[in-house]
């Protein structure tokens, strides 16, 4: 069986985004990317909401081959690494109507799922042989995932500072327990391994 694992970072008050949607509330440090680049090494397949594919198709495809920027963090060379796997690595994107434009730099490495078929595709994936499936960002997707019993494993990244108000990470209750917690390295997040109650031994 291959696991689902959901990464991603929230506010100590638990919003994974601002007012209106602003994701740069968030503590998205060298450590954030670093955990997320861990991930991206030991899956084989990217599991994202069209809002989300569309923001990351737009910027990762570049990073790893852009000029050479030593005041830009964003072309570390952990962010490189992760560009490369991001343009190498299998994605599904869920959605009902969304078309690939022929330009799109994924194009040949994404297939478009819908929102009926998704949770027949997903269990049929996991059923399979190979690394894990991932799901960065896609709150709206990773909840459906979780209400259905599909979710293994959720990587809460936490964030130092509260906001009071924002996007919340979950849209309805759910029982977890957690089963690693610690502080980043050189980070002020700290990472919140939790697995649903149901499937804790």
């Amino acid at each position: 069986m291959r696991p689902l694992i959901v990464s991603t970072a929230v506010t100590l008050d638990g919003f994974v985004a601002g007012p209106g949607g602003n994701p740069l509330v968030l503590n998205l440090d060298p450590a954030f990317d670093a955990h997320n680049l861990g991930l991206m090494r030991d899956a084989d397949t990217i599991l994202l909401g069209r809002a989300s594919f569309e923001l990351f198709g737009s910027f990762w495809p570049m990073v790893a081959d852009a000029p050479d920027d030593p005041a830009n963090p964003a072309l570390s060379a952990v962010n490189r690494e992760f560009s490369r796997r991001y343009n190498d690595i299998r994605k599904l994107v869920v959605s009902d109507n969304y078309e690939i434009p022929d330009a799109h730099p994924w194009r040949g490495t994404t297939t478009v799922v819908s929102r009926a078929e998704l949770r027949d595709r997903v269990e049929s994936e996991k059923a399979g042989d190979g690394g894990a499936i991932v799901v960065f960002a896609s709150h709206i997707l990773w909840n459906n995932l979780l209400a259905d019993g599909l979710v293994d494993r959720i990587d809460l990244i936490v964030g130092p500072d509260a906001i009071g108000e924002g996007i919340p990470a979950f849209e309805r209750p759910v029982r977890l327990t957690p089963v690693e917690t610690r502080i980043l390295d050189g980070s002020r997040n700290t990472l919140i391994r939790y697995v649903p109650a149901s499937t804790d031994s």
